[in-house]
């Protein structure tokens, strides 16, 4: 019988379940590193599904709103997630992960500041933002120069403004009026005179059959005529130098005045890329009006147009007072009708000639002003100031909400042109985040447009 060697045995044995062990140990490490490996290129391709659907998503913004306002944004409510899924497969990978838009962030009235600033940086040589401010500016100074509005103011403050009231728009005319002079005046003498009245009676007559409403010198809102001049020098005076935030807000208030609908467009009027706003929005709406007032409609545009009077009165004054000619007119009627006044009054208005030479202007102003504005309602431009029959300065009605836009605060213009935005295109979002789980893990990436960051 053979004898076996037990320590042999127990020797080779032991070897054997030494690499057992070791062998599974190394298995094991490299089964899990390649489950490792696996699930992290599963993340990557989870992480690239995510930057692709997210870039779709924001690649998607409406062309029209940035051709026309230069504004990205996009207005999907319901994002499908095609991108995301086609992604993975891509890649080699069954979907394991289910997408979730976790949340939008909404495009704001700041964030139409930073497109509007954003808008004009490649415009600015195209567009003269400043160009209404410096014409207004001139027109201020001659104003302070000529001295004819305190002249006015004194005028108003007076007995003649009833009087001379009551001259141009009475039944009578200056024949009769010369007449209550008795011997003072003399009629053949001053015929030319009397014709230059009943021709300024007459012309208050027309504008009023014209635009269908009813003026008295008297009620002409002096007041409130003054009050906008020096709402309009503190304006000009702030937007004198070239500061950012001055830039901004004339680049604000360009933007609002000519790149959204208006009740009484130019002849020609569209964007200022060119499109039509019924390409926009379909009927006419009173957007521009509304920016300026907060005030929607018809009422809006009504405001608008009684500021825009006053403006035109104010330009009409100093137009016919750099006319020597008409100045020259004035002065005589002023004394003219000085003396019927002392006559009529019984002595008891003695006026000085120089102040109804300058009630005589203003009116002659208010009138020519009514017929400036139905010109502009018309779609035309109007005269602001000439000078020796050269046109100086030259407004249509975009020129005037430019001019009214500069009087607004920044924010409300921002905020009202946002509103009507989201009006034209519903919600605006400028960014996105989403979120995609596998394997009891979340992956999140989060993304917007550059220009808003």
């Amino acid at each position: 019988m053979r004898r076996i060697n037990k320590r042999d045995r127990t020797k080779h044995g032991s070897a054997s379940v030494f690499l057992s062990l070791i062998l599974s140990a190394l298995i094991l490490v490299e089964c899990t590193f390649v489950a490792f490996v696996w699930n992290l290129d599963y993340a990557l391709s989870v992480n690239t599904a995510l930057k692709t659907q997210i870039d779709s998503i924001l690649s998607d913004y409406n062309r029209q709103l940035f051709e026309v306002y230069g504004i990205y944004a996009f207005t999907k409510d319901e994002i499908d997630d095609e991108c995301f899924y086609k992604a993975l497969e891509s890649n080699g990978l069954e979907s394991g992960s289910t997408l979730f838009v976790t949340s939008r962030s909404r495009f704001t009235a700041d964030d139409l500041k930073k497109a509007i600033n954003s808008y004009y940086w490649y415009r600015g040589t195209g567009i003269s933002v400043k160009s209404v401010v410096e014409d207004y500016s001139q027109l201020i100074l001659g104003l302070d120069e000529s001295g004819v509005l305190a002249k006015v103011g004194e005028f108003m403050e007076s007995p003649a403004a009833g009087y001379l009231s009551d001259i141009i728009k009475g039944s009578e005319t200056a024949e009769e009026w010369i007449g209550k002079a008795g011997d003072v005046l003399n009629l053949e003498d001053l015929l030319e005179e009397a014709a230059d009245m009943d021709s300024i009676s007459a012309d208050y007559k027309e504008a009023i059959k014209d635009f269908d409403i009813d003026i008295d010198i008297d009620i002409a809102e002096w007041e409130a005529l003054l009050d906008t001049m020096s709402d309009l020098e503190n304006v000009m005076d702030q937007l004198t130098d070239m500061s950012d935030p001055v830039m901004t807000k004339l680049s604000v208030a360009h933007y609002c005045s000519h790149n959204f609908d208006c009740c009484f467009s130019p002849e020609g009027d569209s964007s200022i890329t060119g499109t039509e706003f019924k390409a926009i929005h379909g009927d006419k709406k009173y957007d521009s009006e509304y920016i300026i007032t907060g005030i929607e409609g018809l009422p809006g545009a009504f405001v608008v147009e009684y500021f825009m009077s006053r403006i035109l009165i104010v330009s009409n004054i100093l137009k016919d007072y750099a006319d020597e000619k008409f100045r020259n007119t004035m002065e005589v009627l002023g004394e003219i009708i000085s003396a019927i006044i002392l006559v009529v009054s019984e002595g008891a208005a003695d006026i000085d000639p120089r102040l109804i030479a300058a009630g005589l202007t203003y009116f002659c102003a208010v009138v020519q002003s009514l017929k400036d504005l139905i010109m502009i309602v018309q779609g035309k431009s109007v005269v602001i100031f000439e000078y020796e029959d050269t046109e100086i300065i030259t407004f249509d009605y975009r020129d005037f909400l430019n001019l009214f836009c500069l009087l607004v605060p920044e924010e409300d213009l921002l905020e009202r042109s946002h509103e009507i935005l989201k009006r034209d295109y519903g919600k605006l979002y400028k960014g996105v985040t989403l979120e995609a789980d596998f394997r009891g893990n979340r992956y999140t990436l989060e993304k917007s447009y550059q220009l808003y960051e």
